[in-house]
């Protein structure tokens, strides 16, 4: 078994490495996507390292599947797409780690440094947002890396990138008379990083028994937290659903979890064709992303398409033109393939798929994102592998 202590500052970094990158960026230093993507490998690598000599034949075997259907795509579109290659990498890797740690008290424990590491820089820059904007300045940071045009501010001087702010006519969800337009980033860089973090984190501390959720309430507490400081739509009506979830029986939620992929798909193509909106509201990110899907061709949903168009915030259109729908479904499957070893570890499963097909509704690439996707497959490993004895 892989000693724990060796892991705690792999998962820190995993978390943190764009806050540091963006620190030195606002230092004169400058970031490119390059370097981003140069110390994402070097992560990689030390949590393969870690585990290399442990990798069970099933991993080998599905990273094999995963790999060819890849490569064979590649081949008919003429082009490598080493972005979703290294999508797919991450789970691969996070749940090996954490099914090689195997210890849930330690994995709570990291969890504790990491939201205590958040919940810190969050109120700094709630409290301090110009003293965060000039020691990170997010904007620049996310113009060297390619990822927004310099000409895109909203005004002059912006320094927090661009969706730091809620655009006019829209403004703030939750509490906007406290805390007005600004939404937190905390050391994730992106407000929607941040409410994803609190999602998943609503789905650790709900995965747990009922006493023990009253008992120590701190990571409960903490989700919604990061959830207010970001103004994370998803958030709040994931806090709403994973609880109402939680209240049902976990074996109708065994038989049912399997579905929901196909049921969230389904109502996403069923919203572009009863509405057309494509507002920046809820409901017009998720009409938008149907709109997508009902333009796609058979090579489009085999993956087999190319140039790979760019889909923006619409998941399932990503994920499809991407992967495949061969892919897709036998990674479905392999989600709930993975025994567990607890009631705990099954309701965190459920949390988890709900979790990333809603946000594939909404949203696009931000359930790849490493510095939450890592933390999230670990947790997933953990419970997969150590009994915590939660009651049902």
């Amino acid at each position: 078994m892989l000693k724990p202590n060796v892991v705690s500052p792999l998962l820190v970094a995993s978390v943190c490495y764009l806050a540091v990158l963006s620190f030195l960026n606002a230092r004169g230093i400058t970031a490119s996507a390059s370097e981003a993507g140069g110390v994402e490998v070097v992560l990689y690598l030390l949590c393969f390292a870690l585990q290399a000599r442990r990798v069970p034949l099933l991993t080998l075997v599905m990273a094999a599947w995963i790999a060819s259907w890849l490569v064979f795509s590649w081949l008919m579109r003429q082009s490598p797409d080493i972005k979703g290659l290294r999508d797919l990498m991450i789970p691969i890797l996070f749940i090996g780690l954490g099914r090689q740690v195997a210890n849930v008290q330690y994995a709570e424990r990291s969890l504790a440094w990491i939201v205590g590491i958040l919940i810190a820089l969050g109120l700094f820059e709630a409290l301090f947002t110009n003293a965060y904007s000039q020691l990170f300045n997010t904007f620049s940071f996310y113009v060297n890396l390619g990822g927004i045009r310099e000409g895109s501010a909203a005004f002059e001087g912006q320094m927090l990138t661009l969706n730091g702010y809620r655009p006019e006519g829209i403004g703030r969800t939750i509490l906007p008379s406290l805390l007005g337009a600004h939404r937190t980033s905390s050391a994730l860089m992106e407000p929607v990083s941040l409410g994803n973090m609190g999602v998943i984190l609503l789905a650790w501390g709900l995965s747990k028994s009922w006493e023990e959720i009253q008992r120590k309430p701190f990571i409960m507490l903490s989700a919604a937290l990061l959830i207010t400081l970001a103004d994370s739509r998803l958030g709040l009506v994931m806090g709403g659903t994973l609880l109402g979830f939680r209240m049902l029986p976990l074996p109708m939620l065994r038989r049912a979890a399997p579905f929901f992929p196909f049921l969230i798909f389904a109502c996403v193509v069923g919203a572009a064709l009863l509405f057309s909106g494509t507002d920046d509201t809820l409901a017009g990110r998720v009409s938008r992303s149907g709109s997508a899907l009902l333009r796609f061709d058979w090579a489009l949903i085999l993956g087999l398409s190319g140039p790979l168009p760019n889909f923006g915030d619409m998941g399932f259109a990503y994920i499809l033109s991407r992967f495949g729908a061969p892919l897709c479904l036998s990674l479905i499957l392999a989600i709930f393939m993975v025994p567990m070893a607890d009631a705990r570890g099954e309701r965190f499963r459920v949390f988890v798929v709900l979790y990333i097909f809603a946000n594939f509704a909404i949203s696009g690439t931000s359930v790849f994102a490493l510095k939450t996707a890592g933390i999230m497959w670990f947790l997933f490993g953990v419970l997969s592998t150590s009994p915590h004895g939660a009651r049902i």
